[in-house]
Parts: structure tokens; C-alpha cells; sequence
């Protein structure tokens, strides 16, 4: 008996699930998305973004090469996406930005952004792409 109507409250539970997802990730909630991509040719064994001490620190976990991260949502301020830390084997690379968003502005205003990484000379290079 409970088996039946836990079935038949799927359906409905799976719908409030993606309706809570889609509101959380509205483009108009006023944060900024960040993802980041791996354009290298090595692994990044881990990468993490923002800022741990004021808890909006992502762990994005290992990117092969041409791998793409979840989304994750920040505050529009510099600080909270300004650093990205990528481990490549024993190797930690901390990448700090400050003048590298589209239009050559000092910040990001809320939206979607892939932060596309590519390891050049042993330092990373980064390119930031607006997503519609």
C-alpha cells in the first residue's frame, strides 16, 4: 500500500524538484553563475572558486581536458569569483582576476559566465564567455 502511493507521488515530487532547481537558477535572482572549462591539455586534478571565508567557496572537483564544471551561483561582488585555485597533478595554481570580463569591465554583472582556463607556459590564461 505505501509502496503504490509513494509511486504515484513521484511523478509529482520529480516536477517540484526541477520547478525549485529552475527557480534557483533563474537568471534574474541577481547572482552571478560561474562554470569553469578546462581548455588545457592536462587534467586538473581539482579546482575551486571563491572565497571559503565567506562561505561562497565552491569545490568544483577534477576537469579533464574539454570537461566543463556544474554551475554555481555567487554575489555580484569581485571578490567572491576574482580567485580560481587549480590543482594540475602536485601542482596548485592560484589565478587572480581583475580586468579580464567582457567589455574590459572591473566586475560582472549578474548572469552566466564560463570561465574558460587554458594552462600556457605553466600559468594560466583565462578567457570569460557571457552565456545567453
Amino acid at each position: 500500500m505505501m509502496r503504490r502511493q509513494f509511486a504515484r507521488a513521484l511523478p509529482w515530487l520529480a516536477l517540484a524538484g526541477a520547478g525549485l532547481r529552475a527557480q534557483a537558477q533563474a537568471p534574474g535572482d541577481g547572482n552571478v553563475w560561474l562554470r569553469i572549462r578546462n581548455d588545457s591539455q592536462e587534467a586538473f586534478t581539482h579546482v575551486w572558486q571563491g572565497l571559503p571565508q565567506q562561505g561562497t567557496d565552491a569545490d568544483l572537483g577534477p576537469l579533464l581536458p574539454g570537461d566543463t564544471s556544474r554551475w554555481h551561483a555567487l554575489p555580484p561582488v569581485l571578490a567572491h569569483y576574482r580567485k580560481t585555485r587549480i590543482q594540475i597533478g602536485q601542482r596548485q595554481l592560484t589565478h587572480v582576476t581583475d580586468a579580464s570580463f567582457p567589455g574590459g569591465q572591473a566586475t560582472l554583472v549578474p548572469g552566466r559566465y564560463t570561465f574558460i582556463y587554458t594552462l600556457e607556459g605553466g600559468a594560466l590564461r583565462l578567457r570569460v564567455v557571457p552565456e545567453g
